[in-house]
């Protein structure tokens, strides 16, 4: 992450036809944490290719990532790769059926935290519907085009729209050890989601 932007991060939960949709906002250093209004949106992302590369587990960074898979989740889903908005908003993926890898954080199995979103719907299907069950030691295969790399989850939590400030620079960090969090919307009230669904995995046998 731009060391300007280490400030506070606040999630923000988009509610667009009923569908969450997370606008993780990156205020500059000092500033409180800010809000996006509910019809906020970003310029469509362009799709990482989505054809399925054969599984060849390096240890090591795999480049963008352009597929994961969560067989006990029944994930198999392309990544798109996204970006930040004007506003200090992390992008989120175009289509129900993508995730996406935000690009200006690490690369998967480089040091420091990859960060993949997806969607949750409150009806109808979404990618990461299945990503409030996931459970410790649940494997994850991201692909990219130097390979795959194995992660296993570590931990999972539920942190409230409200709270993620707190949790910004563990989902964010930069340095250190390689890891992968994935994030999705949770606790759908009828009328918004309430919450993040965190999701904290780390290289097989590390």
């Amino acid at each position: 992450m731009n060391r300007r932007l280490l400030g506070a991060v606040a999630a923000v939960v988009a509610l667009v036809l009923g569908v969450g949709a997370l606008f993780l906002l990156l205020p500059e250093r000092g500033q409180g944490p800010a809000a996006a209004p509910a019809s906020t949106t970003s310029a469509p992302a362009t799709p990482t290719s989505t054809t399925t590369a054969p599984r060849v587990l390096v240890d090591g960074p795999v480049g963008v990532p352009t597929r994961i898979e969560i067989a006990e989740l029944g994930v198999d889903a392309p990544v798109m790769a996204v970006g930040t908005t004007p506003e200090n908003a992390q992008e989120v993926p175009s289509s129900l059926d993508a995730t996406g890898w935000w690009r200006d954080g690490a690369e998967p199995g480089a040091p420091g935290n990859a960060v993949i979103v997806g969607h949750t719907a409150s009806v109808d299907d979404a990618v990461f519907d299945p990503l409030v069950d996931a459970e410790v030691g649940d494997e994850v295969f991201v692909t990219g085009s130097g390979g795959t790399v194995a992660f296993t989850v570590e931990r999972t939590e539920t942190v409230p729209v409200a709270d993620f400030g707190d949790v910004a620079a563990d989902v964010y960090r930069s340095e250190g050890d390689s890891g992968l969090v994935l994030m999705t919307c949770g606790d759908w009230n009828g009328n918004s989601f309430e919450s993040t669904v965190i999701v904290h995995a780390v290289p097989t046998g590390a």
